[in-house]
């Protein structure tokens, strides 16, 4: 019995489960009991598996089966490409063909529910010279993903990440972030490059290391938490530099790679649904609140924007946040819809 090794998307593709689920009985409820009292770790993933196939049962009316069909036949021959380039059929080829199927049912479940489960998660599929596909949050919300190779990525609200469709032993992991994103890279057997890159030129190229960026059109902000990381500039390749953990740096349009010491924890504690102000501007806040909640942010006097906070809080109540800002810095916040304004009271 392979169950303690399962994920929820494990659980929610899995035909005896769905079927459980969807009908039970006496006998299916005594096995699955059963499954739970042995793995008591796995109960959590049940829960979540037993949502996910429920909402799906109860809205499988929307699901578009040529689309679901097509992933389906896209990813097929992805693992068939995959598998072709893995070399002979030994024990470490099941292991990567297994990781592999594992990140098929993943994207086959996320596909079905990002458009069905209340949260407002959505998946785009792209199709260029090679298939991609984006996974995206709207503003407030966070998504964690496992990538192929059993990366980790936690995605920050109002923000997006495209990948490869196919993902093969010997090519570069190549993803692309707009917002904000942690990651949890792992090394592979062949140390395959993993890169991050940015719409404002910036690539972030790793082996194995957990690291957040941030990026918009103009700017992008990597803070390493641990390993090593190289930066470059995709539109200027002189520009090159490597980080040590606990460094910060901002590529800007005028300066290029500017570089200081932080500590990672207060800059990724959004990570834990915690938001820690240390001497930040409101300048910064603003360009935050724009980011993760997608505000448009107006400071009617650019005086202001120098001003500086320092605070913990929730992620999870922007009002709390306003409020924050509003008492401590003594200042006039006006939402109306999605719109801010900062003013001098």
């Amino acid at each position: 019995m392979e169950y303690q090794y399962y994920t929820s998307t494990d659980f929610a593709t899995d035909e005896a489960f769905i079927q459980w689920v969807q009908h039970p009985t006496p006998a299916r409820d005594a096995f699955w009991e059963k499954v739970w009292q042995e793995f008591p770790e796995q109960r959590s993933a049940i829960d979540e598996a037993k949502t996910l196939v429920l909402h799906l049962s109860f809205q499988s009316e929307r699901i578009d089966a040529a689309e679901l069909s097509e992933v389906w036949d896209n990813l097929g021959a992805a693992r068939q490409n995959y598998l072709g380039n893995g070399g002979d059929n030994d024990e470490e080829d099941t292991v990567i063909s297994m990781r592999f199927w594992q990140y098929r049912t993943y994207l086959v479940a996320a596909a079905v529910s990002a458009l069905l489960l209340v949260g407002g998660y959505f998946l785009v599929r792209q199709y260029h010279k090679e298939p991609t596909v984006t996974y995206a949050t709207n503003a407030g919300e966070r998504m964690r993903l496992r990538l192929p190779d059993s990366s980790m990525v936690l995605l920050n609200g109002n923000s997006s990440i495209t990948l490869p469709a196919r993902w093969t032993p010997d090519t570069d992991r190549k993803v692309q972030l707009k917002g904000q994103a942690f990651f949890s890279v792992m090394h592979t057997r062949n140390s395959q490059r993993f890169v991050v890159l940015t719409p404002d030129g910036l690539a972030v190229e790793v082996l194995g290391t957990e690291f957040s960026v941030t990026s918009d059109t103009k700017t992008s902000q990597v803070i390493l938490e641990r390993g090593m990381v190289s930066l470059s500039h995709t539109k200027n390749a002189s520009q090159q530099l490597t980080m040590a953990p606990g460094e910060l740096v901002v590529l800007t349009e005028a300066y290029g790679f500017v570089k200081k010491e932080v500590d990672p924890n207060l800059y990724n504690a959004w990570k834990n649904t915690n938001l820690v102000f240390e001497n930040t501007t409101l300048g910064e806040v603003a360009q935050m609140l724009e980011h993760s909640y997608g505000y448009q942010v107006s400071i009617a006097d650019p005086a202001l924007r120098g001003m500086r906070i320092s605070a913990s809080l929730n992620t999870n109540s922007p009002d709390h946040i306003l409020t924050t800002v509003s008492e401590t810095l003594e200042v006039a916040v006006q939402k109306q819809n999605n719109s801010i304004i900062i003013s001098s009271n």
